[in-house]
């Protein structure tokens, strides 16, 4: 199950910025994963996409298809979502811990089938202590919520596992939330509610916080994610910034990403590539639901782009009358894309983009000594991303294509 992350994006970049052919770069793959279903997460390359049904947490590969494995999905007041590390070992979410009989942040083990729950901060609200809603691309860090009391909560962190922290409110008798943080847990990001009840973008470096701004200095919305390096936060909109998409950093501020396709639209940014270049989010009708809006792809070299009709122009297939209304998550090397479409009724996808160097396993933009032994471990096996012939298994018609491919990419 474990997959080697690709943190370049040089394939989509090129796509966005109208040079990269579909014949160079492959026309992609377009993947229902059903009614119903909330598709959140993807791993470093997009092979393995996570998520919730009605009921619980799921796992989908091309090989497996969809696979249930417990949790609680969110809803009846217990929160979380699906997100999962760059290697496909680990996925963070919320589970019900048998000893306490309430539910907590947890994470799931892709290799043992087993969820380990990680606790609370001592206080509950009706059937929940904590909640889990994001975890570091290397897998040792999860992030999410916490009760101090049944009316409010805590942004909190778990380490390899381990009890989780309190990350604090920086305003007394308001609650804040972990929605993700970087490569290696240092940076987290969330929102700080004001005194107002407001939700306010926050960054945690090391533990400490800082509210969020637009170039303006007005405040921004709630962050949803963030790169590796945690250079990068991307979230929601506000009257501040003209309820536009965003992108964030210390340098430069809350940046206006997007444009509404249509007046009175409201737009978030959902999730960042690893290198902080591509952006995915959604434009929406105000008010109404998220489902009835537009995605969108951002990219420094494109610039926003209508995520429906970029993936048509790639000659990807798409089912006639099919709109990628909702994405909200994306691979660390920004080439899948998944979320909420809708046609007809809603449902779960995965959108990738067509690779142009599919042997540069490590993603480090050649093809290499590295790339050969990820290969080689994975020989005899299906895994996807190493069975570059695609016949269903790995072994030397994979080995010939990775050494013609032999360079730089």
């Amino acid at each position: 199950m474990r997959q080697s992350p690709r943190p370049n994006l040089t394939t989509t970049s090129l796509l966005l910025a109208g040079l990269c052919t579909v014949t160079v770069c492959g026309q992609g793959t377009f993947d229902n994963i059903g009614p119903g279903y909330t598709v959140s997460g993807a791993s470093g390359n997009g092979s393995v996409v996570v998520g919730t049904s009605g009921s619980e947490y799921f796992y989908w590969t091309e090989s497996t298809g969809l696979v249930l494995v417990g949790g609680t999905a969110p809803g009846g007041g217990v929160g979380g979502q699906a997100k999962i590390s760059n290697d496909g070992g680990r996925m963070v979410g919320t589970a019900l811990d048998p000893a306490s009989g309430l539910y907590t942040m947890s994470v799931y083990e892709f290799e043992t089938g087993v969820w380990t729950n990680l606790g609370g901060l001592g206080a509950s609200s009706g059937n929940s202590t904590s909640s889990g809603w994001g975890i570091s691309g290397d897998g040792q860090t999860a992030v999410g919520l916490g009760w101090i009391s049944a009316g409010s909560a805590h942004a909190i962190r778990s380490v390899a596992l381990e009890a989780p922290e309190d990350l604090g409110s920086t305003v007394k008798g308001r609650s804040s939330r972990a929605n993700g943080c970087n490569e290696d847990g240092t940076v987290v990001v969330g929102w700080q509610d004001a005194s107002s009840g407001f939700r306010q973008g926050a960054i945690w470096n090391d533990g400490v916080q800082t509210i969020l701004t637009s170039t303006t200095g007005g405040v921004l919305g709630e962050a949803a994610g963030c790169s590796a390096d945690g250079t990068f936060v991307v979230g929601s909109g506000t009257s501040s910034n003209g309820f536009n998409a965003w992108r964030w950093s210390a340098e430069t501020g809350g940046v206006t990403i997007g444009s509404p396709p249509s007046s009175g639209w409201r737009g978030s940014s959902v999730a960042i590539s690893a290198d902080g270049g591509t952006v995915v989010g959604f434009y929406r009708p105000f008010p109404g639901p998220a489902t009835f809006g537009r995605g969108f792809l951002w990219t420094e070299e494109g610039g926003q782009q209508d995520l429906t009709e970029l993936a048509i122009a790639a000659g990807i297939d798409i089912p006639g009358g099919t709109v990628l209304a909702l994405p909200l998550g994306i691979s660390a090397d920004g080439s899948t894309i998944v979320g909420i479409a809708r046609g007809g009724t809603t449902f779960g996808f995965r959108l990738r983009f067509g690779s142009g160097c599919p042997a540069d396993l490590d993603g480090d933009g050649e093809v290499g000594g590295s790339d050969l032994a990820v290969l080689l471990a994975a020989w005899g096996t299906s895994d996807p991303e190493a069975d570059l012939s695609g016949d269903g298994g790995v072994g030397g018609d994979d080995l010939a294509i990775l050494l013609a491919a032999w360079g730089d990419c």
